[in-house]
């Protein structure tokens, strides 16, 4: 072969070595080798870095469009994971609006044990905690017109029982009637009915662990037995209430469970956490309010105030066979749905979707994905990233 032709062969491989074309969805690379290069009389010729022998070397890399590379190192530091998409069970859901009310336990009032003169405790204001228990002011009656009503009641005890004592005496030997005994036993009934024994500290404590909302009494003032002192209140409430559309009316029995969703709180069970529905179905025509039914669910330490809402996941009936994958694997885009197939190591691709219910962990999907599907569960803002960065992974080099 002639030098000329030579040293033209060679440069075209040099030239179309080393072109690429790089876009969003396409990463081509083109190699062509000569082969059977002749070389005689001792000749050896390179080209700008290439070195050709005896022999053939083919090599070629092309994705298809809408291919993400994303690698796995990269994946792992993002958090991304994977799933089998698999059939199983389903609960029925109806996503409604819900807020969190109050139940009797989460107020209460401290009473007066005994009429007098009150006297709160020392820093009890509105604000204060108070544990259960915890003693909220004394009542002092001395000195009051008609004297202490409560010392008197434990005077009047003391005489009764001492007046049983020797008339069971007398009866034991058979100097006194059963009908004296029996006068004797209802006295000091009687009498212990009308003496408090906690009364007689005259001490008004908090009934439960909260917080003072309100004085309802002014400080020496007087009060009778009974009267309200203070209010104390948890500053939560235990009970949440969903609002079901009037449409489900007839399914309402069977939502015995509930999910309840909070601004930036992960989502819970009621089951979980020890509560349960308060009613087993809607009472009437009476309970509905603006097209709404009313259903109420016990939630312990729900950390939130009276008044705020959220979004509830009513869970009725089971369904078996459903595809379903957990929210954080959907990308909704422009009112679509999506999840990211992952096809092979480090390959992944975007799989439109049309979802269905939702019990606020687990989406139902309708269409669009397999089963036996690999698809991203968690980190799905990392493939998004690398899908519209149009970015060549970091890693993916070539030399020439």
């Amino acid at each position: 072969m002639r030098l000329s032709h030579i040293l033209l062969i060679t440069a075209a491989l040099a030239f179309t070595g080393c072109a690429h074309s790089h876009n969003e969805h396409e990463h081509e690379h083109e190699h062509e080798h000569a082969e059977g290069h002749e070389h005689s009389e001792g000749h050896e010729h390179g080209a700008e870095g290439h070195e050709h022998s005896e022999g053939e070397h083919e090599g070629e890399h092309k994705d298809a469009p809408g291919v993400i590379v994303l690698h796995d190192e990269a994946a792992e530091r993002f958090g991304v994971r994977t799933e089998v998409a698999q059939p199983g069970e389903f609960n029925a859901v109806v996503k409604c609006a819900g807020q969190v009310v109050r139940s009797g336990a989460d107020d209460a009032v401290a009473s007066a044990p005994t009429a007098g003169i009150i006297h709160f405790a020392a820093g009890m204001n509105p604000g204060a905690k108070a544990g259960r228990g915890t003693v909220v002011a004394t009542i002092d009656a001395r000195g009051m017109s008609g004297g202490d009503a409560n010392a008197a009641a434990k005077a009047q005890l003391t005489a009764a029982e001492a007046e049983l004592d020797r008339i069971q005496d007398l009866y034991d030997d058979r100097l006194a009637t059963q009908g004296e005994l029996l006068a004797a036993q209802a006295a000091v009934a009687q009498a212990k009915a009308a003496y408090s024994p906690s009364a007689g500290n005259g001490r008004v404590t908090s009934p439960i662990s909260g917080t003072v909302t309100a004085l309802l009494v002014k400080e020496g003032s007087f009060v009778n037995a009974g009267d309200p002192v203070a209010s104390i209140g948890t500053g939560e409430g235990s009970v949440l209430r969903a609002d079901i559309p009037q449409r489900y009316y007839k399914l309402a029995p069977s939502f015995t469970d509930m999910r309840a969703e909070f601004a930036n709180t992960p989502v819970f069970t009621v089951s979980e956490r020890g509560g349960r529905r308060l009613s087993g179905a809607p009472a009437g025509e009476t309970t509905t309010t603006g097209g709404y039914i009313p259903v109420y669910f016990t939630a312990s330490g729900t950390g939130m105030a009276a008044g705020t809402p959220f979004t509830a996941y009513l869970i009725g009936g089971s369904r078996q066979g459903i595809l379903s994958v957990p929210v954080s694997a959907l990308s909704e885009q422009q009112g679509n749905f999506f999840v990211y197939e992952n096809f092979a190591p480090e390959h992944y691709r975007k799989l439109p979707v049309k979802i269905g219910d939702s019990d606020g962990i687990r989406t139902e999907i309708i269409s669009g994905l397999e089963p036996g599907t690999t698809f991203v569960a968690n980190g799905v803002s990392a493939v998004r990233l690398s899908e519209t960065s149009g970015v060549i992974p970091q890693g993916h080099t070539h030399n020439h």
